[in-house]
């Protein structure tokens, strides 16, 4: 009769399905998604505080931050976007939700519209995913060393 490597050894047995069992919660606690935001995240209770003619820019200021960024070339607008992404096991980050505000200001600094963009308003958001190229970003190991050689000293 043949007997297994753990059949004269019962604590064994139960020392190599208690590693087993640890083993497998361990690998399955970590195929959990993880979901982290970025930006502002304004809930109604702050947009309703905004009285549009109003509130200042000073008063908006206090109760939604700084904005995300302002509109170019002195447009009167100021935006605040905040976006919640989420990482699957595995897979690649993308964004679950996103949300822009886009607060108008006349000349006097004071709010005049606010609007809402977002997944449920129809309008898109265009995002995107790569990075912008840069010169440098694709050399190699040899064109970063030559690279410099080409530069003339001043």
């Amino acid at each position: 009769m043949t007997r297994g490597l753990f059949d004269a050894f019962k604590t064994g047995r139960r020392s190599l399905t208690g590693l087993f069992v640890a083993i497998l919660s361990v690998g399955l606690v970590s195929c959990e998604s993880r979901i982290s935001s970025h930006g502002h995240a304004i809930d109604a209770a702050e947009l309703n505080q905004i009285i549009p003619g109003e509130t200042r820019l000073v008063d908006l200021q206090v109760v939604l931050g700084r904005p995300s960024f302002e509109g170019a070339f002195e447009s009167g607008k100021i935006y605040y976007i905040s976006e919640v992404m989420v990482e699957p096991p595995g897979g690649r980050k993308r964004a679950s939700t996103r949300t822009l505000i886009v607060i108008s200001l006349d000349g006097e600094d004071i709010v005049t519209a606010i609007e809402v963009r977002d997944e449920t308003s129809g309008q898109t958001i265009a995002y995107l995913d790569e990075r912008s190229p840069t010169p440098g970003d694709t050399f190699g190991v040899t064109e970063q060393l030559f690279s410099t050689l080409r530069r003339k000293a001043k």
